[in-house]
């Protein structure tokens, strides 16, 4: 009988991050099997050192023109969950605030709460961009202009004007409260307390996700050594992107489809025209999205859900497994929000969350060797 080892170990051997292990894994070049536990995940050492053997002889191709390796400390991803910081997030988010974790990400120490706002604060200086742009664009935008008014700003302090301005670039009706709270009132003129928590668990929940693709834009404008405004525009620029900040909309828009055209033919509609379905699956987590039921769990706690609204997600999750072997992430959560509570599907929660974890990887970047992204030249 063969040695059977974790995935954090498995990938050690392997000489790749987990979640290109669990990539091998959906390619068929390892098998992986669950642990006792019902939820670990287990690989046969005698596999792994095949591969890694296999690997080290496999004939060398051109000569790569790019070879970095990249790790963080700050955002840890299991099968069965995340921790920030030693902190794991789905605790976290139930009792804390997103700010608490913001600064949680910056420090290493939960904070006590929301930031001074309004007058009082020194974060928020007025910030008026040009009408007509999309949310995620008036975002970079403004990310520039305060990165020209605040240079030498460090990524926290960078990070939490940009925060605290967002929510009156978007359009904000309120000026003091919690970042929850003003983003809320963008699109509600008196929003429930429900819909306020609900918001602010998706800010919390998707405050950062290791290495992301957007992280990654930011660590190499880190590298570079641009300011942390420019590094979070670039992040902010990879955000709009439909396959990463921007999937929650077709999570939004194919729970629509399923209210309108019923949820079996939607499904069999996407499946027959070989269509992904949003919010399903996910390239780390084998099985379930750890953040899923913590956003679903506000969600249904809505007012503003109705109950065929939470009949019909339960109705989407029923169906959708039944036909594939996906399970539901963070995506189709955020969706189900947008969705429920009548908000735009443009709504641009990740990426306004997402920011307090980029000011944690750019400096994470900077004990880095700079310019280390550069490609090597023959």
């Amino acid at each position: 009988m063969s040695s059977f080892i974790g995935a954090s170990e498995a990938a050690r051997l392997l000489g790749v991050t987990t979640a290109t292990l669990y990539a091998y894994v959906s390619r068929g070049r390892i098998s992986r099997r669950t642990g006792p536990d019902g939820r670990a995940s287990l690989f046969a050492l005698d596999e792994v050192e095949a591969l890694a053997a296999r690997s080290t002889r496999a004939p060398l191709g051109p000569r790569s023109t790019i070879d970095v390796r990249v790790s963080s400390s700050i955002t840890v991803l299991r099968d069965d969950g995340l921790s920030i910081r030693g902190h794991e997030l789905s605790d976290v988010v139930r009792s804390h605030s997103f700010e608490a974790i913001a600064n949680l990400l910056w420090s290493g120490e939960l904070g006590s709460g929301m930031w001074p706002t309004g007058r009082r604060s020194p974060a928020l200086p007025p910030v008026t961009v040009p009408p007509g742009l999309q949310p995620v664009t008036k975002l970079a935008v403004a990310a520039q202009m305060l990165g020209d008014q605040f240079p030498d700003d460090d990524a926290s302090m960078a990070a939490r004007r940009l925060l605290s301005a967002a929510p009156d670039v978007l359009g904000a009706r309120r000026r003091t409260g919690s970042i929850a709270r003003r983003l809320t009132s963008v699109w509600r003129r008196s929003p429930s307390p429900e819909l306020v928590a609900a918001v602010d668990t998706a800010l919390g929940l998707l405050a950062d996700h290791e290495l992301a693709t957007s992280t990654l834009a930011v660590r190499v404008a880190a590298s570079v050594r641009a300011t942390p405004m420019a590094a979070f525009a670039a992040g902010l620029a990879v955000v709009s992107g439909p396959l990463h900040g921007m999937a929650s909309i077709e999570a939004h828009q194919f729970l629509e489809n399923c209210a309108r055209c019923g949820v079996a033919d939607t499904v069999a509609g996407y499946r027959a025209d070989r269509r992904r379905l949003p919010g399903f699956g996910h390239k780390v987590y084998r099985g379930p999205d750890p953040r899923f039921d913590v956003l679903l769990d506000s969600v249904r706690a809505l007012s503003e859900t109705a109950q065929s609204d939470r009949a019909l997600i339960d109705e989407v999750l029923a169906e959708v497994g039944r036909v594939i072997p996906k399970h539901p992430n963070i995506d189709l959560a955020l969706g189900a929000l947008t969705y429920s509570a009548g908000l735009d599907h443009r709504v641009p929660l990740f990426a306004v969350a997402r920011i307090a974890g980029w000011a944690a990887h750019y400096v994470e970047e900077l004990d880095a060797p700079p310019v280390r992204y550069r490609g090597i030249i023959a």
